[in-house]
């Protein structure tokens, strides 16, 4: 969905919980809504975006001001506690912004927040961020992630052209976080059944779809240059194919969109740091 771009009103919003619906024992779509929404700034779907919890204590999250250097809370300890997830849809003229969750139990804010959501309950969400469109235009896509990724790689299926073609490489933990998702007829999903430290199969299938892409013929070889790739998900993923991407295919950085959302075995408090030398490197 291609919309006008209007990021200059570009300020927190809080939404509050309209609805909430399973989407498989370990997923959960919920609906948030609010009038502010309206004057969102337009995004693509599978945007990134800030969600804002609150603190204990505290009867809702509390708000950055915006200033020229970033959000700025009037006293360090009203900063909410804050994750990176991505927009599944936004419907503007309702007031509306769908919101995908893996439930890991109680073992962290975002997933404790979704397993007791209930409506009227309320988070904050940051203006979106992302390359904007979240897309380029290109006559192949290749897009990798994991469950966490699933979102944004759900939304842009659905976005892309009706004739694009590709391959889409998905890795989950159980055959019951498998979706139905809707894409182009053109564009091929695999799903991948394991664990977060069992990437490699996923990345070599990956790897030998694109390797058969540029040797086949001349003809395949001219469209995986005029091809787009966008990784996310856990940082194994995401460098792995970005460093067969880069040096091994020459595919030049600006058809290459790779960000790691996490790694194993760290929470994301503490992978913060590390993530962004990931991706500068």
């Amino acid at each position: 969905m291609t919309v006008p771009d209007n990021r200059e009103k570009r300020l927190p919003v809080l939404l509050t919980v309209k609805s909430v619906r399973d989407l498989g024992p370990r997923y959960r779509r919920i609906t948030f809504t609010s009038p502010a929404l309206a004057d969102y700034p337009a995004c693509s779907h599978g945007a990134h975006i800030k969600i804002m919890l609150a603190q204990d204590g505290q009867s809702e999250p509390v708000l950055p001001t915006m200033t020229a250097t970033g959000p700025k809370w009037a006293s360090p300890e009203d900063k909410p506690l804050l994750r990176t997830f991505s927009v599944r849809e936004l419907r503007r003229e309702a007031g509306e912004m769908d919101i995908d969750f893996a439930l890991h139990g109680d073992l962290g804010p975002a997933s404790r927040f979704a397993l007791n959501a209930r409506p009227g309950d309320q988070l904050g969400i940051s203006p979106p961020g992302g390359p904007y469109p979240m897309l380029k235009p290109a006559s192949q896509y290749y897009l990798a992630g994991d469950l966490t990724a699933l979102p944004a790689i759900s939304a842009m299926l659905e976005d892309m052209p009706a004739d694009s073609r590709g391959y889409v490489a998905i890795q989950v933990g159980d055959e019951t976080d498998i979706q139905d998702l809707r894409g182009p007829a053109g564009v091929q999903v695999q799903w991948f059944i394991g664990q977060p430290d069992q990437v490699q199969p996923l990345i070599d299938q990956f790897c030998q779809q694109l390797l058969s892409a540029k040797t086949t013929t001349e003809s395949n070889a001219e469209q995986l240059a005029d091809s787009y790739f966008w990784l996310g998900g856990e940082e194994q993923i995401v460098v792995g194919l970005r460093r067969f991407i880069r040096r091994e295919l020459d595919v030049e950085r600006t058809q290459v969109y790779a960000i790691p959302y996490w790694r194993f075995g760290i929470d994301e408090d503490s992978y913060h740091t590390s993530r962004h030398q990931v991706v500068d490197n």
